[in-house]
């Protein structure tokens, strides 16, 4: 039987991703103090966004914590969440620690950047400390994410789903795994997540239903536009007042696409940035029907439509009609 590793004298986690980060404290705190373990008595936490006479960490109470003695407990830990500013500050005093950790405690860093570049990542490294990064993940990763969480709950989930999910959700994989936990109480005894169930509970936000209307109008689809715009009205009372924003929201973003395109950057790279994931051909089409000049002058025909609608001289519902009819038209209107 192999021999049981020991248990870190630090752990590291770093990274943008804020729910990977989160998920590798509560496993490491899982993993370090056992549900025998009375957490109150083995586990100190600050936050380091707070200052030292706030409750926020300073060295002296952090190397206070690790040098003592655990109570009731194999280990002690001591994690500094947000800690950032408490790394740069006391980073000579954290590299000599590193090389002559307590024995029986634990330092969990939890940061957004730690560079591998440092003494200080080469000294925890080099003592058997643990480096856990959390990196965003690209459009292919977010799917496994997705169907992965989607199995941890004994759910089976296409791949096309899953891309349909992230298409709705984003890219942040906190509220991706909270929609997917949604989804499989949603589909009670059902074997897979499908995409009647997605469509049914997590639908289209009004956001997203703007982008849908306007990436119909885009491609030279009036019929489908002016449906899509319709039935917006119908089932969102609120959206003619929200509309401008996620218009003009809209035109934006494609004119930062021309700008991506105009700097060299291939489509296929612009699409995920401007919200168009796996979409790369129908972003092309939308760029080379709709020059920039041309997106500029809907900008300004927007302006002046939401200023008409404010001293009631013209209607939301009527102005962005007309302003999708314009917009589908071959015609450089």
């Amino acid at each position: 039987m192999p021999a049981k590793s020991s248990p870190p004298p630090v752990v590291v986690i770093f990274g943008a991703e804020e729910h990977g980060k989160s998920v590798a404290l509560r496993a490491t705190l899982n993993e370090l103090l056992p549900p025998e373990v009375e957490r109150a008595l083995a586990l100190s936490e600050y936050d380091g966004e707070r200052a030292e006479d706030d409750g926020g960490p300073s060295l002296a109470a952090v190397m206070d914590d690790l040098r003592t003695a655990p109570f009731l407990a194999d280990r002690r830990v001591v994690v500094v969440r947000e800690a950032d500013k408490f790394v740069t500050a006391a980073r000579e005093p954290l590299e000599a620690y590193a090389q002559a950790p307590a024995p029986t405690a634990t330092l969990i860093l939890c940061l957004k950047s730690f560079p591998k570049t440092t003494r200080l990542y080469k000294s925890i490294d080099a003592s058997g400390g643990r480096l856990i990064e959390c990196r965003a993940l690209n459009q292919r990763g977010l799917i496994d994410f997705v169907i992965a969480e989607a199995r941890a709950r004994g759910k089976a989930l296409d791949a096309s789903v899953a891309e349909s999910l992230v298409a709705l959700v984003g890219p942040e994989q906190g509220a991706l795994a909270g929609e997917v936990e949604k989804l499989a109480l949603f589909a009670a005894d059902a074997r897979a997540i499908t995409r009647e169930h997605v469509a049914a509970l997590v639908g289209l936000s009004r956001e997203e239903r703007i982008f849908a209307v306007l990436d119909a109008a885009a491609l030279g689809q009036t019929e489908r536009a002016l449906e899509l715009w319709r039935n917006t009205l119908a089932t969102d009372p609120a959206a003619a007042f929200k509309a401008t924003g996620g218009v003009a929201f809209v035109l934006r973003r494609w004119l930062a696409a021309h700008e991506m395109r105009a700097a060299g950057e291939p489509v296929h790279e612009i699409a995920p940035r401007v919200m168009m994931w796996r979409r790369a051909a129908e972003l092309q089409r939308l760029l080379d029907r709709l020059p920039a000049a041309r997106l500029k002058r809907m900008l300004a025909r927007l302006a002046e439509l939401d200023a008409q609608a404010k001293v009631g001289e013209r209607s939301i519902e009527h102005g962005v009609e007309a302003l999708l009819i314009q917009i589908a038209s071959p015609s450089a209107a």
